[in-house]
């Protein structure tokens, strides 16, 4: 599919996502209980968006280690930099700006910088699985919910096998995807071998049982900063439902929204996430519209206003990264 196609199949899901959103919403009451947010708890939201990519960034550090020497490396200012552009580009172009951001000072290529970026939706995968089962847990879940949980619970499941799969023989496989790379064009098998050979040695850390036990504590920290900061903006706009459940359930249900290719910022498809959510607990949708929203903000704002920072700290802009491929990338 060319990316033409990709962009515009992602538009109509946008628009069709926010068709969903905005019908029947009273927008008075948008407006009304918008402009009547508790101001007190936007920083606490604030605070949980800026610990998500903290946590990112630390759990990244760790997968980027077990490939080569990292030195000092600008993992968090990459980490906010690729959150940015997945807001501002098509196609969720952020995930392969990260790896570009690290692959500049050439101690680690692109494609090996890239694999580690794989491995990291590999285990949000997985804390998906597991909070889907927590939310079924939490909530008293319609139909819809609960084969939609079992699905993800299976895939789930399927990545674990095939995790341990990759583990087991990346020996093979690495060898296999060298003799793959050398009938390919030069720069084309130069990218499957160092993408191959990032993935499996990033891949090989997690057998340390200290390296996994760090990567899937950064991993649940990250998935509950996102449940904590639901909570606060449910706290915002005075939501009459059970906390934590409600937190479980918009993370859990806005995550399999967004994961859908959509318009960038995740325009449409958070909010709708976030009303089907709430209406698990009797919130009106023009509540739940409101609640997706102020959420939205909060984190547009934040990752942007990071992603503008790390960008002037290390004295780039998103044109500069997008050209330049890194040494590491041309050399190897």
């Amino acid at each position: 599919m060319s990316r033409s196609v990709q962009i515009l199949v992602s538009l109509l899901i946008s628009a069709a996502a926010l068709w969903f959103s905005v019908h029947g919403v009273d927008l008075g009451n948008f407006w009304n209980d918008l402009a009547s947010a508790r101001a007190v708890w936007l920083g606490p939201m604030v605070v949980f968006a800026a610990l998500a990519l903290w946590l990112r960034a630390l759990r990244w550090r760790v997968l980027l280690e077990g490939v080569g020497p990292l030195g000092d490396s600008s993992v968090f200012y990459a980490t906010c930099i690729g959150f940015m552009g997945n807001m501002v580009l098509p196609l969720r172009a952020g995930e392969a700006i990260k790896p570009l951001v690290i692959a500049r000072d050439g101690r680690i290529s692109m494609p090996a910088a890239l694999a580690t970026v794989a491995i990291e939706r590999l285990l949000d995968m997985i804390m998906l699985g597991l909070f889907a089962g927590i939310t079924l847990l939490l909530v008293p879940a319609g139909e819809f919910l609960r084969v939609a949980a079992q699905t993800i619970v299976a895939i789930v499941v399927l990545a674990i096998v095939m995790l341990i799969v990759v583990i087991r023989y990346s020996g093979w496989i690495e060898g296999w995807t060298h003799r793959i790379a050398g009938r390919l064009p030069r720069l084309l098998g130069h990218f499957v071998r160092e993408g191959a050979h990032g993935f499996l040695r990033g891949v090989a850390a997690l057998r340390d049982v200290r390296t996994l036990a760090t990567v899937f504590v950064y991993s649940g920290l990250i998935w509950l900063a996102a449940v904590f900061g639901f909570v606060t903006g449910a706290l915002a706009l005075e939501i009459a439902a059970p906390l934590i459940p409600l937190g479980f359930a918009t993370t859990v249900v806005v995550a399999a929204a967004v994961s859908v290719p959509s318009a960038p910022g995740f325009i449409g498809v958070f909010w709708a996430g976030a009303e089907i959510a709430l209406g698990m607990f009797g919130i009106p949708k023009s509540m739940g519209f409101t609640f997706g929203v102020l959420n939205w903000l909060v984190q547009m704002v934040v990752i942007i206003s990071l992603g503008m920072w790390s960008l002037s700290r290390l004295n780039l802009s998103l044109g500069d990264v997008k050209a330049a491929p890194g040494p590491a990338a041309s050399e190897r």
